[in-house]
C-alpha cells in the first residue's frame, strides 16, 4: 500500500481531515461558555420578571384602594339647604319654636364631612369620614331598589394583626401577622346613624363614625390594603399649594383639619352676629388632595418579621404630616423628603399615590 493509499484511508473519501483533541476541547470549551451565558440570562430574566411581578402585585391593593378612596369621596354629600337663623345664629328647635324670631339667611345640614388627625383611637396619620350615596343595604328585598340611599363612608390607618380577619381555618397558634392597614367603613343604609346622635347628643359629636369604628363584633369595616403607611387629606380651594394660597381665599386646613359642622372643628368655629357664616360651615370643600403611601410586602416582611410591635421606618409618622406648609417644599426638609429617605436608608421599596379630587356635590363660596 503506497503512502497515497494510506493518507485517503485515513481521510476518508471525501478527503476532510478528522477533529484533533485539541478542536475538540475548544469546541467543548466554547459550547460550555455559551450554555453559561444562556443559563445566566435566563436566570437574569426570571428574576427580573419575579422581581417584576411581585412589586405590581404588591402595589395593586394600594392602587386599587386609592381609586376606592378617589371616588367614594369625589361623591360625597351634605345635602345643604337653607334656613333661617336668629340673631344669636341659632336655628328653630322643638324647645324654641314659640320665641324663635328669624333674623339670618344660612347654610345648614344634618350631614358632615370631617377629617384630620386623632379622629378615632390608635389612627395612623389622616382619616376621612363623610355620607355619600352608595345605596348600600344588607336588606335588598326591602331596600334594594331604592335609589340614592345614604351611606356613611371612611378611611383611616391602624397597625394591627389579622386577627379580624384571618381565615376560620387557620390554627389559633398560627402566628399572628401585624402590618399597617388601611381600613374602609361603610355602613348600611339600614343602620344609617348620623341624625340619631345628633339628636341625642348635646352638643353634637362624632359618634356617628367613632362608634361603629369602635365595634369588635359586627364593625361595618373592611380591609382595603395593607402595608399603606401613611395617608394624608388635605381640603383645599382649587388653585392652592402648600405654599401658596388661592386668591379666592385663606386656607382651607392649614392643619389638615376639616370639619363641616363649626363645633366640631379643631378648634371650634363660633358664627358670631354681625360676621359672614363661616365658609366650612355645612360646606364640602371644593377640591381634596389625597395621598397614599404603600410598601411592598417584601420590603415590609423583612422589617416586620414576627413583631407585633409597629416596625421602626426611621421616622415617626405622628411627627410628619401635621401641617400642610410642610407637604412640599424646596429644601429638602418637607415630610414627602422626610420620610422618602428614611423609607430609602431602611432599603424599603415604596410608592406614593397623590390626586386632586374635586367633589362633585361642593357648591363653594367663600
Amino acid at each position: 500500500m503506497t503512502v497515497e493509499t494510506m493518507r485517503r484511508a485515513t481521510t476518508g473519501s471525501g478527503g476532510r481531515a478528522g477533529f484533533t483533541l485539541v478542536e475538540v476541547l475548544a469546541s467543548m470549551t466554547i459550547l460550555i461558555i455559551i450554555v453559561g451565558m444562556v443559563i445566566s440570562m435566563t436566570n437574569q430574566t426570571s428574576k427580573a420578571w419575579t422581581y417584576s411581578s411581585e412589586k405590581i402585585g404588591s402595589f395593586q391593593s394600594a392602587r386599587f384602594a386609592f381609586e376606592t378612596i378617589t371616588r367614594a369621596v369625589s361623591n360625597a354629600t351634605l345635602n345643604t339647604y337653607y334656613d333661617y337663623y336668629d340673631a344669636t345664629r341659632q336655628r328653630r328647635t322643638q324647645s324654641n319654636v314659640a320665641t324663635f324670631a328669624p333674623n339670618i339667611f344660612g347654610r345648614c345640614s344634618e350631614l358632615e364631612f370631617v377629617c384630620g388627625k386623632n379622629l378615632i383611637a390608635n389612627q395612623v396619620t389622616h382619616a376621612v369620614f363623610f355620607q355619600t350615596p352608595l345605596s348600600y343595604t344588607q336588606n335588598q328585598v326591602a331596600y334594594g331598589q331604592m335609589q340614592s340611599l345614604l351611606n356613611v363612608v371612611g378611611f383611616y390607618i391602624k397597625f394591627a394583626d389579622d386577627s379580624a380577619t384571618r381565615p376560620a381555618f387557620l390554627s389559633p397558634s398560627t402566628p399572628k401577622r401585624s402590618r399597617y392597614r388601611l381600613m374602609e367603613l361603610v355602613q348600611p343604609t339600614e343602620q344609617f346613624s348620623v341624625y340619631n346622635y345628633q339628636a341625642t347628643n348635646q352638643p353634637p359629636n362624632h359618634d356617628w363614625f367613632t362608634a361603629p369604628a369602635a365595634l369588635t363584633a359586627g364593625a361595618p369595616t373592611r380591609l382595603l390594603a395593607e402595608n399603606i403607611i401613611a395617608c394624608v387629606i388635605w381640603p383645599k380651594l382649587a388653585r392652592e399649594t402648600p405654599t401658596t394660597p388661592d386668591p379666592d381665599g385663606p386656607p382651607l386646613a392649614p392643619n389638615f383639619e376639616y370639619d363641616s359642622n363649626i363645633a366640631n372643628a379643631t378648634p371650634p368655629l363660633v358664627w358670631t352676629a354681625g360676621q359672614p357664616q363661616p365658609p366650612t360651615m355645612n360646606q364640602l370643600p371644593p377640591v381634596v388632595r389625597i395621598m397614599l403611601v404603600a410598601v411592598d410586602e417584601r420590603s415590609m416582611a423583612r422589617l416586620q418579621g414576627t413583631s407585633t410591635a409597629p416596625p421602626d421606618l426611621g421616622i415617626d409618622l405622628g411627627s410628619i404630616f401635621q401641617t400642610a406648609s410642610q407637604l412640599y417644599s424646596e429644601t429638602g426638609q418637607d415630610d414627602l423628603t422626610l420620610l422618602g429617605n428614611a423609607l430609602t436608608a431602611k432599603k424599603l421599596n415604596y410608592r406614593i399615590f397623590q390626586t386632586d379630587v374635586a367633589i362633585h356635590g361642593a357648591k363653594w363660596s367663600p
